[in-house]
């Protein structure tokens, strides 16, 4: 997903953050590497994972940015990040803390991080997509929600989301959360349109008539909230 790691609980955040230092990899050969790839296998199902490979390309090819969070030499968090081209989006692909340092406010130091150096990244939104936490009244889904709406991070109101699987043939219903620069309230549905064209197109290779980027793109009015 875009995803953090379906087993945290980020109303446990309240927990003193340990010291972790983050930075990022560039070199699929490095330890560091294999560990984030390790946490990343074991955080998301194989259904929404994206083939090892296949992000060893995207970081060679400069699609991805990988990140990572050390702790006393140890790798304890991973996030891939993508910059979806045409846009002012940065996509927080997926995100995911190491089992044993989940619900220590790894993940808000994180967010923390990428939030403060958007504007070096020239980029002023930065979005996310987690599990329709409506759907069937989840409180553990509702709470990351809550966890990222404290953040200051703000839900694309009315925008119905799929995500397409890379394996299976169920898509997830997904909400999108953005992060503002400039603290707006409402986004043009055209540019949220263009985001969402974009996503299908370099992250799934779904374009035109495609059945799920079609149901999203219905979705969008004219003017999207963001609450």
């Amino acid at each position: 997903m875009s995803r953090a790691n379906a087993d945290e609980d980020p109303l446990d955040l309240a927990y003193e953050c340990p010291s972790v230092n983050f930075y990022e990899i560039v070199d699929a050969s490095r330890f560091e590497f294999e560990e984030a790839m390790r946490i990343y296998i074991e955080s998301f199902p194989e259904n929404e994972r994206r083939p090892v490979a296949t992000i060893k390309e995207m970081l060679k090819s400069g699609k991805s940015r990988l990140m990572v969070g050390e702790r006393e030499k140890e790798i304890v968090f991973m996030a891939l990040l993508y910059r979806i081209k045409g846009t002012s989006f940065l996509l927080g692909d997926y995100l995911a803390t190491a089992e044993d340092y989940r619900s220590t406010g790894i993940g808000r130091a994180f967010l923390r991080h990428i939030l403060d150096e958007m504007k070096d990244l020239q980029c002023n939104l930065f979005l996310i997509e987690i599990e329709n936490p409506y759907l069937n009244e989840d409180e553990t889904k509702m709470r990351r929600l809550r966890f990222y709406k404290r953040l200051g991070m703000k839900e694309l109101m009315g925008v119905k989301y799929f995500l397409p699987p890379f394996e299976g043939i169920e898509p997830i219903e997904m909400i999108l959360l953005v992060f503002s620069v400039e603290n707006c309230n409402h986004l043009a549905g055209e540019t949220v349109r263009d985001l969402v064209i974009h996503m299908f197109g370099e992250l799934y290779d779904r374009h035109g008539n495609d059945d799920l980027l079609m149901s999203t793109l219905r979705s969008i009015s004219d003017l999207v909230r963001l609450d």
